[in-house]
């Protein structure tokens, strides 16, 4: 049976400020609930941080969070909560090139679409992915947390 997690995906402006937040759940590898988070503003530098709710912090905490290549997410989440412990976590892109060595590309998209799983019709439980796509924080946490399920099965 797999493990519950939390696959997450932020979007960021150029200044490596994070203006959205896409969360999905899965339980026993079946999608469960997805949250959405839009921030106005707020540097890396600055305190406290806008984007950092309690809301957040309550949703992710004490959870296995997955992520395409964990080094935004994880850094974003500790510079804002440095002394949180946050995860334990798993990186899809860790995984797929440690399993899957010599693919043409990593990129989420390509993994998702090699694995076939961008192009099956994607069942949310609590909204509607219409309009949404790649570079979509949602949509994004979506399809990792999908490809985690796929490595994991």
């Amino acid at each position: 049976m797999m493990d519950d997690f939390i696959a997450i995906y932020f979007e960021t402006r150029d200044d490596g400020t994070p203006w959205q937040l896409g969360a999905a759940k899965f339980v026993g590898g079946t999608l469960v609930e997805t949250k959405d988070w839009r921030f106005d503003g707020g540097a890396l530098g600055d305190r406290p941080l806008p984007w950092l709710t309690e809301e957040v912090m309550a949703y992710l905490m004490g959870s296995t969070l997955v992520a395409h290549n964990i080094a935004c997410e994880k850094t974003l989440l500790t510079k804002a909560a440095p002394i949180t412990k946050w995860g334990p976590w798993q990186d899809t892109l860790k995984i797929a090139k440690k399993r899957y060595p010599g693919l043409a590309s990593y990129k989420l998209e390509d993994l998702c679409k090699q694995f076939g799983i961008a192009d099956r019709s994607v069942r949310v439980p609590d909204r509607t992915l219409e309009g949404r796509t790649w570079h979509d924080g949602l949509f994004d946490a979506i399809m990792c947390g999908l490809l985690y399920c796929c490595f994991e099965a």
